[in-house]
């Protein structure tokens, strides 16, 4: 697994290669190899680097389907002595403030209701 998880980090493109990593961090925590604190912090950092609104929101939810059952809690079996509950929280609300962010940027300078019309689709997209 540690081989696969670093060969997904030299992908030239930065989109694929961050579904990628997120798909490989995924299986790699659930192979218990390494802590899911290093994988979780490398991806949520490289998600950063997404500034594009719609791929951005679309690449965290990814990462929130993907991770959810991976996060620590206390009594699963991905709880380590440095990374509990708090972390995961943590984790959540990260994402979560980082996906506010992107939906702000969404429609920028263009008309109000062009912009909520945009907004609409994209809620109903999603949802």
């Amino acid at each position: 697994m540690v081989d696969v998880y670093e060969a997904v980090q030299h992908a030239p493109e930065i989109i694929p290669r961050i579904y990628l990593l997120i798909t490989a961090g995924s299986v790699y925590i659930q192979s218990h190899e390494v802590g899911s604190e290093k994988i979780l912090d490398d991806i949520i950092s490289m998600m950063k680097a997404v500034q594009n609104p719609l791929r951005g929101l679309f690449l965290r939810y990814y990462f929130l389907k993907m991770c959810k059952d991976r996060l620590p809690d206390t009594g699963s079996e991905y709880e380590t002595e440095n990374r509990g509950v708090k972390e995961s929280i943590e984790t959540i609300h990260i994402n979560l403030k980082e996906s506010t962010n992107l939906w702000m940027r969404i429609g920028g300078g263009r008309d109000k209701a062009k912009r909520l019309k945009e907004k609409n689709d994209l809620k109903m997209l999603i949802g």
